[in-house]
C-alpha cells in the first residue's frame, strides 16, 4: 500500500486545565466571541483567569433595517453585558470601522501586537482563517502579522463564527452553556433580525457527535495552534479562500 496514511480524525477533547491565562480575545465586532467561546470563557473567569477581549469595531453596521437609533452605542452596550453575564469585565474597543478591517490591516496590526507586549496572553483566541466575514478573515490575518508578540509557547485557539473550523480541537463546555445562553440573549439589535441562540446551542451539540460519553453534551471548537504555525496554516487557508472568491464566493453581502 502507498500513500498517505488514512485514519480516522475525529478532533480530540482536549482538558480545559492545561490552558492558562491571561487570555487574550480578539473579536471583529460584539457577538463574535460569545457565539464561538462563551463557554471556555466563561470557563476561565471561573478558574481566576483574567480574560480581556477586544472588539475590533463597534459593529455599527450589523442594523441594516434601520430599526434602532445610535446603534453603535448599543452594540457597544451590549457586548459589555454579554461579556459581564460570563464574568468578563476587562473589554477594550478598538474603533476601527464596521466592514473596513482589511482596509486598516497595518494599523490593526500595530494595535493587536501592542495589546500582545502589553498582556503577555499565554493563550490567544481569535478567528480561523477561512472565516465568511471580511472583518473576521482580516483579523485572522492581521493576529499571525503580529503573533512575533506572543511568547512562543502561548496557545492560539482559532474559533469560526460563520464556518466551522476542520480539523480542530473541542473542549467540554456543558457546564457553562445555560450561562453563554444568557449572554447570547443580550445582544438584542442582533436578534431582531436572526435569533440564533437556539442555532448556536444545536451547533455546540452537534460537535459532541463522535463522542462517546453520554455526559458530555456541548463543546465548542478551536484549531489549537502555537505562534510558529500560524503563518504556514494562514497561507494554506488563504489559498482556499481564493478559490472559492474565483467561484463566486464573495458575492454575497
Amino acid at each position: 500500500m502507498t500513500g498517505p496514511r488514512l485514519d480516522h480524525l475525529f478532533p480530540p477533547l482536549l482538558p480545559k486545565e492545561a490552558l492558562q491565562g491571561p487570555v487574550l480575545v480578539l473579536a471583529a465586532h460584539p457577538d463574535d466571541e460569545v457565539i464561538s467561546c462563551g463557554g471556555m470563557l466563561a470557563w476561565h473567569r471561573s478558574v481566576g483567569h483574567r480574560v480581556v477581549v477586544a472588539h475590533a469595531t463597534d459593529g455599527a453596521r450589523g442594523d441594516p433595517g434601520g430599526r434602532f437609533d445610535d446603534v453603535a452605542a448599543l452594540r457597544r452596550a451590549e457586548g459589555r453585558e454579554a461579556l459581564a453575564r460570563l464574568g468578563v469585565e476587562e473589554l477594550q474597543s478598538l474603533g476601527f470601522p464596521d466592514g473596513e478591517l482589511p482596509e486598516h490591516r497595518a494599523a490593526l496590526t500595530g494595535r493587536l501586537r501592542a495589546l500582545m507586549t502589553a498582556i503577555a496572553p499565554r493563550t490567544v483566541y481569535s478567528f480561523w482563517f477561512a472565516e465568511s466575514h471580511r472583518d473576521h478573515r482580516a483579523l485572522a490575518f492581521a493576529m499571525v502579522d503580529a503573533s512575533d508578540a506572543l511568547a512562543r509557547d502561548c496557545r492560539c485557539l482559532l474559533f469560526g463564527v460563520n464556518q466551522v473550523v476542520s480539523g480542530a480541537t473541542l473542549f467540554d463546555v456543558g457546564a457553562f452553556e445555560s450561562r453563554k445562553q444568557h449572554a447570547l440573549s443580550a445582544f438584542a439589535t442582533q436578534l431582531a433580525y436572526n435569533d440564533w441562540r437556539e442555532k448556536i446551542l444545536h451547533r455546540d451539540h452537534s460537535m459532541t457527535v463522535n463522542i462517546e460519553d453520554p455526559a458530555i453534551q456541548y463543546a465548542e471548537v478551536f484549531a489549537d495552534l502555537r505562534p510558529a504555525e500560524l503563518a504556514q496554516v494562514r497561507d494554506l487557508a488563504h489559498a482556499l479562500n481564493v478559490r472559492l472568491l474565483e467561484r463566486g464566493g464573495g458575492a454575497g453581502p
